[in-house]
């Protein structure tokens, strides 16, 4: 039945909340197809353990009350126990095929309500064979079973009402045709037997009102909570993503920075950083305008954004113009080639630029790159990447200086990347 359950709920859930006009369309009133099949789901779901435990009780007490028929008929009580037990394990045989995982809805229902009928068949069976004394006492009984499906087990009232009015004929041609009961008592029968079910009718509608309501409110209070999922996520994302360009923005890059330069000094792993300016980018916006510099911005953010090709890589604008990249576990001479690669990208755009060298927007670019440590934290690496910028700003832009921290690792001293700009740093 766990099973059924998560399918009917996952159904639910797939389906949608409501296929008809308003919440007021389905108050007081039968749902819409759909809408019935979501509701039927949500009951399962709310009392599909209160359903078989209801059987199992029920097929047990209607097989203790067997004694009855020792008392009544004891001639014929070999038969009559044969008969309850029966009875009995058809209804546990549907308790066990609800245990199996029967996912059909309309299936268990109709074996509720043939469970009725063979429960009130049995009944009338058993009335025909007791004394005549004592055949009104199974009248009591066949109202027992009654509230036995409408209450307990919720059955729909409409297949409750079949149920009911076919027991109250079989009933009346039992009195008439088998006990030879006088119209004017038959009649007095099928009248008690009447009211009892209007009323249990009525008791059965209130019950399925109150659910339907119940199911109402419930699926309001998901409806809800989705939207607040959804609100919340859609927050989140601003709050750290650039509106303009779509990358991180400053706070994801500060919180993400800091992350992964705990993670590396953990590990002892290299961490590089690139820091990313447009270049003569206040002179492009006076002389194109804010709109073309918002523009201008985002398909640079484009190129930028191929370098977070790895999960733990960052891709952020920093603020106005500037850009940050992030690149865990990488040597010096890796970063320093993915910043070409990015400058070479952003030359290729050609973007119109009146007041620059070439007539076309470009971009400077520092690198970093280290492991961190207490003395080389997060804040210090940020820093040479931006030194390394302003020195290849002020050595004509379009291009990627690096500024070198402490001791090269081997694998760059082996290469004599490292040299390079060191010496150009020196002189």
């Amino acid at each position: 039945m766990s099973d059924l359950n998560n399918s009917n709920v996952e159904h639910v859930h797939q389906a949608g909340y409501c296929c008809c006009e308003s919440e007021d369309d389905l108050l007081g009133k039968r749902f819409c197809v759909h809408e019935e099949a979501q509701y039927r789901c949500f009951l399962w779901e709310m009392f599909s353990r209160h359903f078989r435990l209801s059987l199992v009780g029920g097929a047990l007490l209607y097989l203790v009350l067997s004694w009855v028929d020792y008392f009544l008929f004891e001639r014929a009580f070999s038969v009559a126990l044969n008969v309850r037990m029966a009875a009995t394990v058809v209804t546990l045989a549907a308790v066990g095929m609800a245990l199996i995982g029967v996912r059909s809805l309309s299936v268990h229902l109709w074996v509720q309500a043939g469970i009725s009928f063979l429960v009130m068949a049995t009944v009338e069976w058993a009335s025909v064979m007791a004394p005549h004394e004592f055949r009104h006492l199974y009248m009591l009984a066949m109202l027992l079973g009654w509230m036995f499906a409408v209450i307990l087990m919720r059955l729909p009232l409409r297949m409750a009402t079949w149920l009911m009015v076919i027991s109250t004929v079989m009933h009346a041609y039992l009195s008439i045709v088998v006990h030879h009961e006088s119209l004017s008592v038959c009649l007095v029968e099928c009248s008690a037997l009447l009211a009892a079910g209007l009323m249990l009718g009525a008791g059965s509608y209130f019950l399925d009102k109150g659910s339907r309501d119940l199911y109402i409110q419930l699926r309001e209070v998901r409806r809800q909570r989705d939207l607040l999922k959804s609100s919340n996520a859609l927050l989140e994302q601003k709050s750290f993503h650039d509106s303009l360009t779509g990358l991180h923005n400053r706070r994801s890059f500060e919180e993400r920075f800091d992350l992964e330069c705990r993670r590396a000094a953990r590990l002892g792993a290299r961490i590089g950083v690139m820091v990313i300016d447009v270049d003569a980018f206040k002179q492009y916006n006076d002389s194109c305008g804010h709109l073309a510099g918002d523009d201008c911005l985002r398909r640079v953010a484009t190129i930028l954004s191929t370098a977070a090709r790895r999960s733990g890589d960052l891709v952020a604008r920093f603020g106005g113009e500037e850009f940050v990249v992030v690149w865990p576990d990488s040597s010096l001479q890796d970063v320093y080639e993915e910043a070409e690669r990015l400058r070479r990208g952003v030359e290729a755009l050609a973007i119109f630029h009146p007041k620059a060298l070439g007539q076309r927007v470009t971009i400077s670019i520092g690198v970093a790159c280290h492991t961190p440590s207490d003395d080389l934290n997060a804040l210090c690496l940020f820093e040479a990447a931006d030194t390394a910028l302003y020195r290849a700003k002020h050595a004509g832009r379009n291009q990627v200086d690096v500024e070198v921290l402490g001791v090269p690792p081997a694998s760059d001293l082996s290469s004599g990347f490292a040299f390079h700009f060191m010496e150009k740093k020196h002189a």
